[in-house]
């Protein structure tokens, strides 16, 4: 016995097993497939396609064919000598011997025949004609059943010859010319599958000869057989097709397979097949994606979502992947609004910075000055993270003590502090990063300040340098994305004047301690309890989840001082010419005006430019490798 198995075979026996392995999975797993209706209307057609006969189809010609008499030159038979007794007698024998139309001179009917036309005409004879005439009623229904035109013609041409309007003789003559037609039709369709040609535009294909042949007799034995053939080539190519993971092709070939027998088991069987390999497939894919994902490693995560594609689950589904993708493209592991820092070399973690959304945003004021005119839409090429506070005085001394870096107050030796008794900023010998606003030993929680631009910059090369990452100035774009959050109003809060604690902001209630001084110019009903800078992370972070980015402190940002937006990068990166002396300050600080908290508000400074109420934070690009 050859117990050899097929690819198929094979392959259903490995599926069952493995479906009975994973049969509770999938039984309360997610539904990632469209839902699937009975095998015989899974494949979607198109409505112009010739899934179904029309009535409209033009009918099949049936070939006409001429049944001849029997024996039509029976002039060409030697009889003589031969009596009517003779030949009644050769007739009867011939009977006896079941020889009633076989061989051709030597049977009942032929003797019978010559009998009547020399004159016999007997009870006896007439009976045998009666029962000759039934037998070729018989046979001849037995040969249609058969399909075999050449036996009926023969037997029909014996009817004629017996008795020309016998109404018989029409219907086994229609007969013939429909087998002689399904023969042909189902020639035409072998040779249409020995092509593979089952579907073409002008209709001169298998499919067209099957259904014309299914309008004349749709049980006609060869079109059956080469039904059989046909559905069982394409889901064997449609089964090939899903093992390679082409289930377009698959789809497409199984559609053929329906259009030939919309209710094949073979098809039936096939399409279920497949669907439980696609199962399989997809909780493979699933899992090769996560663990792309949890790599970074894009690349293949975008080829398993075009694999992924390929199986045709559900588009909610399919949508989830699409944004997990594109979510890691632009993020990696983070996400908008995660907290991030990095370990310096130092042994010290390095500052925390915020995830910022990667959306567009309008940056500007088209109502404001020059400055702030026009109004652009910046769209960021780049994910990028930003301080969540400003730089610490603790932060900016580590990178003093490991780098021994001079900052430009220390090569000057002169700085600037609040002079308490006239409110004004004014010049000190000695001040320094490592002071106050007032000029005496700053905290370390408290936002550096007495830094230049060049001082700033240089901090972040230190730690891009600690961390081996794109750590920088933030850019004047990236600083309004954090400070406005996306609104277009006038204060990152609203329209109005604060009406809760939210940041270090000159207010008319706030006081110099000890003393009757009260700001002039911030807020009228405004008290946050500080006078000068306060330590980083105070008060509640803005909706960004970045704390102190509209007060405290002014900030530096890496951008190249311009009077105008125009011809501005509109990709949210730094706005930089070579060689520029001034640079931006943005965000209001804890002695500023009201109008220096407004979303739009933009100064500019020299490069060694410092102040008491001026320090800034850090950015990084965050890139997926």
């Amino acid at each position: 016995m050859n117990w050899s198995l097929s690819i198929k075979e094979t392959f259903m026996l490995g599926l069952g097993l493995a479906l009975m392995l994973s049969l509770y999975q999938l039984k309360t797993g997610p539904e990632v497939f469209a839902p699937v209706t009975p095998p015989v209307t899974v494949v979607n057609l198109p409505v112009n396609d010739t899934t179904v006969v029309e009535p409209t189809l033009p009918e099949t010609v049936i070939d006409q064919v001429q049944v001849p008499e029997w024996l039509s030159n029976k002039e060409d038979y030697d009889l003589a000598g031969l009596t009517v007794d003779d030949l009644w007698q050769f007739a009867v024998q011939a009977h006896e011997n079941d020889h009633d139309f076989y061989p051709e001179q030597q049977n009942a009917l032929f003797y019978l025949l010559q009998a009547q036309k020399a004159g016999l005409n007997t009870p006896e004879s007439q009976t045998m004609m009666t029962t000759l005439q039934a037998t070729l009623y018989a046979q001849a229904d037995a040969a249609m059943s058969d399909y075999d035109e050449h036996k009926l013609t023969d037997l029909t041409a014996r009817l004629k010859t017996i008795r020309p309007d016998d109404p018989k003789i029409q219907d086994f003559t229609q007969r013939i010319g429909t087998i002689i037609t399904l023969k042909r039709l189902a020639e035409e369709a072998d040779q249409h599958l020995k092509r593979n040609n089952f579907e073409s535009p002008d209709r001169q294909d298998l499919i067209r000869a099957i259904q014309a042949a299914e309008l004349i007799d749709p049980n006609f034995p060869d079109v059956l057989n080469i039904k059989n053939q046909a559905v069982s080539q394409l889901t064997d190519w449609a089964y090939q097709s899903a093992i390679e993971n082409d289930y377009e092709m698959a789809e497409e070939q199984l559609e053929l397979a329906q259009l030939i027998d919309p209710i094949h088991p073979e098809t039936a069987a096939t399409l279920e097949a497949i669907a439980d390999q696609k199962q399989q497939r997809f909780a493979y894919l699933d899992q090769q994606f996560d663990l792309a994902i949890n790599r970074l490693n894009i690349s293949r995560a975008n080829s398993l979502l075009s694999e992924l594609e390929a199986l045709d689950i559900q588009q909610n589904q399919l949508t989830v992947y699409q944004s997990v993708l594109e979510r890691t493209q632009t993020f990696g592991h983070l996400s908008p609004f995660d907290d991030t820092n990095d370990q310096l070399l130092i042994g010290a973690a390095g500052p925390t910075l915020v995830v910022m959304p990667n959306a567009p945003f309008t940056m500007g004021n088209d109502s404001g000055p020059a400055h702030q005119r026009p109004a652009h839409q910046v769209e960021f090429a780049q994910a990028f993270a930003i301080g969540k506070t400003e730089v610490t005085v603790g932060q900016f001394k580590q990178f003093i003590e490991s780098s021994g870096y001079v900052t430009t107050a220390e090569t000057n030796h002169v700085g600037q502090v609040y002079d308490t008794q006239s409110g004004r900023i004014k010049n000190k010998h000695g001040i320094n990063w490592r002071h106050d606003y007032m000029g005496k030993r700053a905290e370390d929680s408290l936002p550096v300040i007495h830094v230049s631009f060049d001082d700033a910059k240089a901090y972040t090369r230190w730690l891009a340098q600690q961390t081996g990452q794109p750590y920088r100035l933030p850019s004047e774009s990236e600083y309004e994305l954090a400070l406005g959050m996306g609104n277009e109003t006038i204060y990152p809060w609203g329209n109005d004047e604060p009406i809760q604690v939210m940041g270090n902001f000159s207010g008319a209630k706030d006081r110099l301690k000890r003393s009757r001084v009260r700001w002039r110019e911030g807020f009228s009903d405004y008290q946050d309890g500080h006078w000068g800078p306060a330590p980083v992370g105070s008060f509640p972070p803005n909706l960004y989840q970045v704390h102190d980015i509209s007060g405290n402190v002014m900030e530096w940002v890496d951008d190249c001082w311009h009077d105008s937006y125009r011809r501005a990068p509109a990709n949210g990166s730094s706005w930089v010419n070579p060689g520029c002396q001034n640079r931006v300050i943005r965000g209001g600080h804890w002695a500023s005006t009201q109008s220096d908290y407004q979303i739009h508000h933009r100064i500019k400074a020299e490069t060694d430019y410092h102040d008491p109420r001026l320090g800034f934070r850090v950015a990084k690009s965050i890139t997926v490798n």
